[in-house]
């Protein structure tokens, strides 16, 4: 196999490496959204706060690397060609904004029986509740 070959072979790699780290970033990422935005069940002792900080650090610390190196491949593939660059960060918007849309909705259909309620707004509410607590 020459270079040429074995270095397209690794690129195929990397690219479909890349779209099973995507998909798996956003399942961890929807299933952490929906763990905050959970009420803290007693009966299940399954809280946001039960997680391995530690670990989510960890985690944190590499996506904040790739995240940062991603932008410098970005950065230097628009001196290239910027319009290709352009587009695809509009399609990405585009489907940032789909999957956002697609939460909120899966969250109206998950709890028919409750208002809407965003993740802010569930910190006020828990933020009021235990300033009241402590006033009492």
């Amino acid at each position: 196999m020459d270079q040429e070959s074995r270095s397209h072979t690794d690129i195929n790699k990397l690219v479909n490496h890349l779209k099973e780290l995507t998909t798996e970033l956003t399942a961890v990422h929807r299933e952490l959204y929906w763990l905050a935005l959970q009420e803290q069940d007693v009966s299940t002792k399954e809280t946001p706060a039960e997680l391995n900080i530690e670990l989510l650090a960890e985690l944190k610390g590499a996506v904040d690397t790739m995240r940062i190196m991603l932008w410098k491949y970005i950065e230097t593939a628009s001196e290239i060609d910027p319009q290709k660059v352009q587009d695809g960060m509009e399609s990405q918007r585009l489907r940032r904004v789909t999957e956002f849309l697609q939460l909120l909705r899966d969250r109206l259909v998950q709890a028919p029986d409750q208002p809407p309620m965003s993740f802010i707004e569930r910190i006020n509410a828990a933020v009021k509740e235990r300033l009241s607590n402590r006033a009492a």
